[in-house]
């Protein structure tokens, strides 16, 4: 038996529901972002903007790429499923632990726990010694019944500490089986072998070119940008045309927490409210991580150079050093990054609503990396 009660009291299972939602999050931006490109290179051979072989071919390639996207997509979403199959069953052998050690902590007088599982009645004995010592009859027979009582509790912890361990080894088997598929379905992408010649009539050639960039190796991420400071741009498109708010929406949930909490310490630090923009905040959040605090980019220029951007608004690990605030050292704590990122951001273009991305997305483009 290695693990023990301490191990199992800092599980969080909850965290693999949230990652499940990350993943499924990411299948429905990847489905959108594909089928969103097959049906506008559609409309561009519908319209004649772009007809001939390569127009036919541009959506020969789009079409297979879908293909392999979707297969991507499905095991995102079972990745999900991994996950939030393990939940119940790793917090149910979590509180039936902790359920089993605080029922024997919390008698009158209580028995002892140590970490592995042992139980001893020895504070209850001394209590039954004590009360000898005052002329109580009946000592030996209670001592044994207080060890066989301490023995008995013994056993159900040691028989839920194997449960427990063996929900931790299924959970860590099966959601590697998933993150194996998925890797295997990332792995295919690329780009296909149409069998297009080079030599065909290419006479009706798009009015705008566009460029390739190595392929990510990360496979549970809706990450599009690129690290803060040395940024060489994004491939996330973030206005499609219309009309749009000045900086977007106002963030929700867990976003909306980090940010309310590192804006609190910025105004602390000094900085007056209105330079702390939540929904520019929001937005570079949106277009850097997806909302996913412990995000590594390792596939960018940043990457290559032996800096990758890391977290929540993407910041290398130089940058995050130079702007953190004290006593907010981690660079994949949500809090921590938001405050590093907004104060490098502040700094080198004036305000939050001057980066570049927001200022694009404001005047009807697209997001650009900062």
């Amino acid at each position: 038996m290695t693990l023990t009660i301490d191990n199992v009291s800092n599980w969080y299972p909850e965290k693999l529901g949230d990652a499940g939602e990350q993943a499924k999050k990411v299948a429905d931006g990847l489905d959108g972002v594909v089928g969103k490109g097959v049906t506008d290179t559609k409309a561009l051979e519908d319209t004649k903007a772009w007809s001939g072989a390569t127009g036919h071919a541009a959506n020969t390639r789009m079409e297979t790429e879908k293909s392999r996207a979707g297969k991507v997509s499905t095991e995102l979403n079972a990745l999900q499923t991994a996950f939030n199959e393990q939940v119940h069953l790793l917090q149910s052998a979590k509180d039936t632990v902790l359920r089993l050690r605080n029922d024997a902590i919390n008698q009158n007088p209580p028995f002892e726990v140590s970490a592995d599982g042992t139980v001893s009645a020895g504070p209850r004995i001394a209590e039954i010694r004590r009360a000898e010592g005052e002329g109580r009859g009946g000592a030996e027979s209670a001592i044994v019944s207080e060890e066989l009582e301490a023995a008995r509790r013994q056993w159900e912890l040691v028989l839920a500490l194997q449960a427990a361990e063996t929900a931790a080894n299924t959970a860590r088997d099966g959601i590697r089986g998933a993150v194996g598929k998925l890797q295997a379905a990332f792995n295919e992408l690329g780009d296909p072998n149409l069998g297009v010649s080079q030599t065909q009539n290419t006479s009706t050639t798009p009015t705008a070119t566009t460029s390739t960039t190595s392929k990510p190796s990360y496979v549970t991420s809706s990450h599009h940008g690129s690290g803060s400071g040395t940024s060489s741009g994004s491939s996330y498109s973030g206005a499609t045309g219309g009309t749009h708010n000045a900086t977007g929406p106002m963030p929700t949930g867990d976003v909306a927490e980090w940010i309310k909490k590192a804006k609190a310490k910025l105004i602390e630090m000094g900085y007056s409210p209105d330079q702390i923009d939540e929904r520019a905040l929001a937005m570079i959040i949106e277009h850097e991580s997806g909302g996913n605090p412990l995000i590594v980019n390792d596939w960018d220029s940043n990457a290559a150079a032996g800096h990758p951007s890391k977290g929540l608004m993407q910041t290398i690990d130089s940058t995050f050093s130079a702007y953190k605030a004290p006593g907010h050292d981690n660079i994949y704590d949500p809090v921590d990054n938001i405050i590093a990122g907004t104060r490098y951001a502040i700094d080198r273009y004036g305000s939050l609503s001057n980066v570049p991305g927001v200022a694009a997305v404001n005047s009807g483009g697209a997001y650009q990396g900062y």
